[in-house]
């Protein structure tokens, strides 16, 4: 089936065939060719600086909270990595906010503890 030439039927035809296919899982052959297709290519500034802005405060699903999660655990960082995000984090003082809920939540964690020793 060939797409249609008027350019705004080609756009509906695109975006039926696009919803159609959504969710679809792909095959490993196709999963390397769209891999190949995005090898090499680079955004502009100006494109990385657009998508960061549509993304910019869009709250994380807890899916993907659990997954990043997951990602990161058992994640072993070197001394230079460690050393780096210790000066990027030095001179930061936490908000009168953020130190409140860092405190409820070592309250919270040394009540868990007392609790799990008890058992």
């Amino acid at each position: 089936m060939s797409s249609p030439k008027d350019s705004i039927k080609r756009a509906e035809w695109i975006k039926k065939f696009s919803d159609k296919l959504r969710g679809k899982p792909k095959s490993e052959e196709h999963r390397r060719k769209i891999s190949e297709a995005h090898l090499g290519k680079t955004l502009s500034e100006e494109h990385r600086r657009k998508i960061s802005e549509a993304l910019m405060g869009k709250p994380f699903s807890e899916e993907q909270r659990r997954r990043v999660s997951e990602g990161q655990r058992g994640k072993v960082l070197s001394e230079d990595h460690k050393r780096k995000i210790s000066e990027s984090q030095t001179g930061r003082h936490p908000s009168e906010e953020s130190r409140r809920k860092m405190s409820e939540s070592q309250k919270q964690r040394q009540i868990n503890e007392r609790n799990k020793k008890k058992e």
